[in-house]
């Protein structure tokens, strides 16, 4: 496992995890950089003092995340437009449901305290795989470092 984030990781990681083939997205497209360099002002540093390899898990899925929400397709491909399609990447999504009723009927759930405080980036990212990942780690940490 990568112990620190690096492009040709990265590069790896979408082909291998996320299945973006290269003729969609070729090795040297910027994007790759982009969405890297973007991912490496969000996740915190000291994530990489606890652990390198979790730091580094962490920046590669919110990265794959930017790419699915944010990469142009080539002429002639669909591959990112079909991937936001089918997650609802562009479908607003206010919050978490907490509870419903009706007259005969009611439901409720209890929201944890990680859900109820989300910002409207943390459900954007909530929305594919590779950004839930991302936010779980983030959200672990802070319950090891008592942060909300």
């Amino acid at each position: 496992m990568d112990t620190t984030p690096t492009l040709s990781g990265f590069i790896t990681f979408c082909r291998n995890v996320v299945g973006i083939p290269v003729d969609v997205m070729p090795d040297n497209d910027p994007g790759f950089q982009s969405a890297l360099d973007y991912a490496a002002l969000w996740i915190p540093l000291f994530l990489n003092q606890l652990s390198p390899g979790l730091f580094t898990v962490c920046t590669y899925n919110w990265a794959a995340s930017l790419l699915i929400q944010y990469q142009q397709d080539p002429t002639g491909q669909v591959f990112f437009t079909q991937n936001r399609q089918s997650l609802g990447i562009n479908n607003f999504v206010p919050g978490v449901l907490q509870s419903a009723s009706n007259e005969a009927t009611s439901q409720s759930m209890a929201i944890g305290k990680g859900l109820s405080n989300m910002t409207i980036t943390d459900m954007q990212r909530v929305k594919d795989p590779y950004g839930r990942q991302a936010l779980a780690i983030l959200m672990d940490l802070g319950t090891v470092w008592g942060l909300t």
